[in-house]
């Protein structure tokens, strides 16, 4: 008898979830969301988290990813009589190299929609041969 009651029971608890899914489904195209945050991405929510402690966005990318900010040094051989500093992070807006990190300084904070961090690589493939990694700032329209 107690199986006859918690079949339908279970039944039940699995429609719920699609129940759900269908009326997400249902409810039409909504207004377009930013992108989700990432080691790689600073967003508009991001900054708006932070905006009473920062004024421009290398403040935001000091608060929110300072790994960024790094200008890491190689260690050679011991044998060897110096190191090498790792390129510089360069700056990127418009499909434009805008120059080293300070160029973020003169980007007010509420106008940035993202900042991305690219590779040397990536930041190759888009923009052609490149010097070092970059930061993508893309303003709100």
């Amino acid at each position: 008898m107690i199986g006859r009651l918690l079949v339908p029971l279970f039944a039940l608890t699995l429609a719920v979830p699609v129940v759900e899914a269908q009326k997400a489904d249902s409810a039409g195209p909504s207004a377009p969301r930013p992108p989700k945050s990432s080691s790689t991405l600073i967003t508009t929510d991001d900054i708006e988290r932070i905006r009473s402690s920062i004024a421009n966005a290398y403040d935001a990318v000091k608060l929110l990813r300072p790994r960024w900010l790094r200008t890491d040094v190689l260690r050679l051989p011991s044998g060897s009589r110096r190191d090498l500093q790792m390129q510089q992070v360069h700056v990127y807006m418009d499909d434009r190299d805008m120059g080293d990190l300070n160029y973020l300084r003169a980007i007010p904070a509420d106008h940035i929609f993202t900042l991305r961090f690219m590779s040397t690589a990536e930041v190759g493939a888009r923009f052609g041969p490149a010097a070092g990694p970059g930061i993508v700032v893309t303003l709100k329209r």
